[in-house]
This record gives structure tokens, C-alpha cells and sequence, in this order.
């Protein structure tokens, strides 16, 4: 698997181009982007996000200048129009057959084959946009792939893209606040090669979310799932080994 199909040079000047509309039509605050120099740029990691937006990758794909993010799209969908398929190329989106896109355990197995060759991979463990859809504790795939890889996870708190394109609308709003707070790397060396061991993954994404949780100041959270998971979260505990 190749790590980019595209040069270097092509993603730094299309990223360069919607950076600049990006920073001219809304307000992009970035915290402690320090946290990712802990991570060398040919180490493989995941980045893991709340998510609130459809342009939420958008957004951290132009906004992180350390590492080239990449996420999963259909391929079905993403590279249907051949001028929006070629940017996706150029930014590194990694594509998942038609064929594929139900089966989760190809997914991720296309993402750890991504993270193993030295690939950032953005990821939303929540599963949705729409709360009535999200997965508040967040879904396991995300651990899954971390720990097959062997790689570090970096939980990053997302604020306000809802407000730039929110679900539904026809256009996104010009001048919205965004928001991004980004944690220290976390490593989970004890448990690589644990990926089928149901409590230490679900014990990994637990402590992720957390620490989404807390970035985000449990952004867009319903005030009942907030009391839940506030409990549920201290009373966490190491799977018996």
C-alpha cells in the first residue's frame, strides 16, 4: 500500500489555497498544537475528534500543519466526480470499496494497514453527527485499530463547527467561531496486540472519550448523558488481566 498517491508539493498548495479561505471566512482557534511535535512525523497515530459537523475532517485536515490527517471515505462516493475524486487523492483520503463499507472489520482493517505504513488517521468515535445517532461513550473500532497498529492516539476536543455547517443546512455559515483543543498524545503500549480482548478495548476507548470529554468541555453533550458518564468515567478501572 502506498503511503500517498500524490506529491508532496500538490497537497501543500491545495491546502495552502482552502487554508487561506478557511482563515478569511471564519474564526479558527487552535490550542496546544505543541502536543503533536511529541509524535515524529513518519510515526503512524490516530487522531480522535468529537464530531459535530459534515466538515469537521475538512477543518482538521486544513488546520494541522504537523502531520497530513487522513480519513476513510466511500469510494464509491468520494471519487465519483472525478475533480473532487483528484483532491481527495491530493489530501490523502484513504478510500474503502463499495463492497467493504458495511463490513467493519474491513475498515478497519484498511485504517491499520493505513497506520502501520506511517499514516495520521483522523477518526470520529462517535459514529455520527446527529445525536440521536451518536454513540456518546464512543465505539470500539477506534481502539481496535490503535491497538492492532501498536500506535499512540492523540483526543482532540472539537468546539463550534456545528455552528459553521450544521446538519441539514444548504450552505455553511461565514464568520462562526471553531474551536480546537488538542491533548497529549496517549500510549497504550501495555495492550498492543490485545485487539480481540473485549474489555481492554473497550477499557481503551473508555479513557479516550474521557479525555475527549474533558477537551471539548462535553460540547453539544445532552445534560443526562453528561451526569451518566461523568459517574460511569470515575469509577473507571484496568481490565484483570
Amino acid at each position: 500500500m502506498k503511503k500517498y498517491k500524490t506529491s508532496e508539493w500538490a497537497y501543500r498548495a491545495i491546502k495552502g489555497i482552502f487554508k487561506s479561505i478557511l482563515r478569511v471566512t471564519y474564526d479558527v482557534r487552535i490550542h496546544d498544537m505543541d502536543n503533536l511535535l511529541e509524535i515524529s512525523p513518519t510515526q503512524g497515530f490516530i487522531m480522535a475528534y468529537n464530531h459535530g459537523s459534515i466538515v469537521d475532517a475538512f477543518v482538521m485536515g486544513l488546520m494541522v500543519d504537523t502531520h497530513r490527517v487522513r480519513f476513510v471515505g466511500r469510494q464509491r462516493t468520494l471519487w465519483a466526480n472525478p475533480i473532487f475524486g483528484k483532491i481527495n487523492d491530493i489530501v490523502g483520503t484513504i478510500p474503502v470499496p463499495e463492497s467493504t463499507v458495511k463490513n467493519k472489520s474491513m475498515v478497519v482493517e484498511v485504517c491499520v494497514n493505513a497506520l502501520k505504513n506511517g499514516a495520521c488517521v483522523g477518526i470520529f468515535p462517535e459514529g455520527a453527527i446527529l445525536r440521536r445517532r451518536k454513540t456518546f461513550n464512543g465505539r470500539t473500532g477506534m481502539a481496535r485499530m490503535m491497538l492492532e497498529a501498536g500506535v499512540p492516539v492523540v483526543p482532540i476536543g472539537l468546539l463550534g463547527t456545528d455552528g459553521l455547517w450544521p446538519y441539514g443546512a444548504k450552505m455553511p455559515r461565514l464568520g462562526k467561531p471553531v474551536e480546537m483543543i488538542i491533548g497529549k498524545p496517549l500510549y497504550f503500549d501495555q495492550y498492543h496486540g490485545m485487539h480481540h480482548n473485549k474489555e481492554v478495548v473497550k477499557y481503551v476507548t473508555d479513557i479516550v472519550m474521557r479525555e475527549i470529554r474533558k477537551l471539548s468541555a462535553w460540547y453539544s453533550v445532552p445534560n443526562e448523558d453528561i451526569v451518566e458518564l461523568y459517574h460511569y468515567y470515575d469509577k473507571l478501572a484496568e481490565p484483570v488481566m
